[in-house]
């Protein structure tokens, strides 16, 4: 599955605690969905993309400082037509790519084969809910949970000789905690993982690079018992053998951030960036998580970044430390698990196993390998306490999702967004660059 770098990088960090073997590259700023509960367009659409070239200063700095595990993100990544280039330049120097995609028409089986042909083998394609009207309103855009269904089902076409962790992300939030185990067991049918992310809402008056504003995707108290059996269920269903992604530790400490409470997973409260992850912006710059941006940030297109980062520098910056000490706390998968791995035993080993359950023989032995959508239609029939959705989602959801089934009150809708992202400032333009962090 993993390089041997790969391994090294792991190794290195399991007796350090110093080596930072997973790195988001958010490769662009531009997506064609507008999804509801999601930033970071907005926070990078304002900075320009690297381009090949700088990309592959990029990389060897990686390569120079131990990187292992480089996310492509976004935006949405295939949007760019020399997507398979770029994952060529970091296969190349043995960096182990995954892919993340909203399954988008830009997706096309084109540019995953030839995604393919030059590395990749991890893939994660967004997945919040199995009713495509829901999906849809997530993602502002009609048809999009429908396609990204089908082009799940052209991923394991194409992945299916030789692949590692193909997985859905999947977002929890109020629109589809009762969903979660009809998803996992959708994924068990057809061989891949689910990968949850608790969902992320800021306030105000401390905006984040990533969280939106919408509290409408917000846990309330008369729900919390719903989270605690969910949260039990999970557990049962992953040592069960359904594929979820997460550890225990994730999931505990996932409802915990879900009732407005700081996550369990950090390290004494404080987070491990930059000596175990971080993340990288479209225009090349360091920064600590998809959550901040850093004035005068170091940028990876510079060949002396890695010196900076490993004589320590990066990781000294006045800003940086503001940020891993007085952040409030994330959970965005990666971060949390790449921790948990290094410093938690028991979630070492969990990962440990995933590594050998996950790959072609998870494909293989899927139940079903064609008619996605007419499987998940058929699964949906056997939650019938969770389908239709409308029986527990809130007055307030139900009512939201019969406008969006209207066109004329969907056009009305979309305006609304529209309006509201301009008042709060979540504009995707050129313009003066988003710089964020604690108490700025």
């Amino acid at each position: 599955m993993f390089s041997y770098k790969t391994y090294k990088s792991i190794g290195k960090a399991l007796i350090s605690k110093k080596s930072p073997y997973y790195v988001q590259f958010y490769i662009n700023g531009t997506c064609n969905l507008k999804c509801r509960q999601c930033n970071i367009v907005e926070t990078n659409s304002r900075v320009d993309a690297l381009s090949l070239e700088e990309i592959e200063v990029a990389a060897w700095n990686l390569e120079k400082i131990g990187g292992a595990i480089v996310l492509l993100t976004g935006g949405e990544p295939f949007m760019r037509k020399d997507l398979p280039e770029i994952v060529k330049i970091f296969t190349s120097k043995g960096l182990n790519v995954r892919l993340q995609t909203a399954g988008t028409h830009y997706a096309t089986d084109d540019m995953l084969w030839r995604c393919y042909e030059n590395g990749a083998r991890d893939i994660n394609v967004s997945v919040d809910s199995l009713s495509f009207s829901t999906s849809d309103f997530i993602n502002s855009v009609p048809g999009s949970g429908k396609n990204a269904i089908d082009a799940i089902e052209r991923i394991s076409n194409i992945f299916r000789n030789e692949s590692a962790i193909l997985s859905f992300g999947t977002v929890l939030s109020q629109f589809n905690y009762l969903e979660i185990p009809a998803i996992l067991d959708f994924a068990k049918r057809i061989g891949w993982f689910v990968s949850l992310v608790p969902v992320h809402v800021a306030k105000l008056d401390a905006p984040r690079g990533f969280r939106s504003f919408d509290d409408m995707f917000s846990f309330r108290p008369n729900q919390y018992d719903y989270l605690d059996d969910l949260a039990k269920k999970l557990v049962r269903m992953k040592r069960d053998g359904y594929p979820l992604f997460d550890s225990e530790k994730f999931i505990e400490s996932s409802m915990t951030f879900l009732k407005g409470y700081p996550p369990t997973w950090r390290h004494e409260g404080v987070c491990d960036s930059p000596n175990l992850y971080f993340a990288v912006r479209p225009n090349g710059d360091f920064t600590t998580c998809c959550d901040y941006s850093l004035g005068d940030a170091p940028s990876l297109k510079n060949k002396d970044f890695y010196k900076d980062y490993n004589s320590g520098k990066v990781a000294n910056r006045p800003d940086v430390n503001k940020i891993v000490k007085n952040c409030e706390g994330c959970h965005y998968g990666s971060y949390p698990e790449v921790t948990l791995s290094v410093r938690d035993y028991k979630a070492f080993i969990e990962r440990t196993f995933l590594v050998f359950k996950s790959g072609r023989n998870l494909l293989r032995k899927a139940q079903v390998k064609s008619d996605f959508v007419n499987e998940l239609e058929s699964l949906k029939r056997e939650y019938s306490d969770v389908y239709p959705t409308d029986q527990w989602l809130t007055s307030e959801i139900v009512e939201t999702l019969l406008r969006w089934a209207d066109p004329k009150e969907r056009r009305s809708l979309i305006k609304e967004d529209t309006e509201t992202r301009k008042k709060q400032g979540r504009v995707r333009s050129k313009g003066e660059d988003y710089i964020a962090y604690p108490n700025s």
